[in-house]
């Protein structure tokens, strides 16, 4: 008898913690499924996959500095920034798959694996916070509940496709669009807390997109990007990404 009761307790205490969970996936999909409504649509993010994203900012890391910048984005391995500092320097990184290269000092040169890798990663983040993936059947979601960014109550989903790492995000609860995002990531090959605000949201096309975006590292405001505008793109040059001769 007594192991009857044991038994039964065992199996009612799991099949609510299984109710739990079923419950708190539920409620991240319906987040998700909202949030993309929110920025356009599904037809919209698909096409938001390939842009050109023109900015000015500054950089708070070591020494203050402004900076205007060009990124040129086609999900899911292809990426080009074009940063040109207030100093007139100018730094050029480019990946495409496997490989990559950039410009600093006039010359190309390849990137090295770490380098590669970090813009793995982002291309993978920048894949997440597009939102459109989160439908796909091997994406893991799970509801991180209610919170507050910026003093305004957001919903809070960790999401995971394909197996790849975990990227939290937080969606106005208000608006549904993405407020908050972070995930552990590679900086200078060394693993860090990486996040990013979004505000100011604006139409670009069918599609709604921040004008600004305030990037962490460790907790510490490193960039700021304002006065965001996008261009979608139906097809971007694959020359684009080539390395330069010389």
């Amino acid at each position: 008898m007594f192991n009857s009761k044991i038994a039964v307790t065992v199996v009612f205490s799991m099949t609510m913690i299984f109710n739990s969970t079923g419950i708190a996936q539920q409620e991240a999909q319906e987040t998700i499924k909202k949030a993309i409504e929110a920025h356009g649509g599904k037809d919209a993010l698909v096409k938001a996959q390939q842009y050109k994203r023109i900015s000015a900012g500054t950089i708070f890391f070591g020494q203050t500095q402004n900076f205007t910048d060009e990124l040129i984005v086609a999900l899911p391995d292809k990426i080009k920034l074009n940063i040109k500092l207030d100093t007139k320097e100018n730094l050029l990184m480019c990946m495409e798959a496997d490989k990559g290269w950039s410009i600093a000092s006039g010359f190309p040169i390849d990137l090295s694996k770490d380098k590669i890798l970090e813009l793995k990663e982002e291309c993978y983040f920048l894949k997440i916070v597009n939102l459109v993936s989160l439908l796909d059947a091997d994406t893991k979601l799970i509801s991180l509940g209610e919170s507050k960014v910026a003093n305004r109550p957001v919903l809070g989903v960790k999401a995971s496709v394909a197996g790849g790492p975990e990227v939290s995000l937080f969606f106005d609860k208000e608006t549904s669009f993405l407020a908050k995002a972070e995930r552990k990531g590679k900086q200078s090959g060394v693993e860090i807390l990486k996040g990013v605000q979004f505000s100011d949201y604006q139409s670009f096309g069918p599609v709604k997109l921040a004008s600004r975006e305030t990037h962490y590292l460790g907790g510490n405001k490193f960039v700021e990007n304002k006065n965001i505008t996008y261009s979608i793109l139906e097809k971007v040059d694959g020359s684009q990404f080539k390395k330069p001769v010389k």
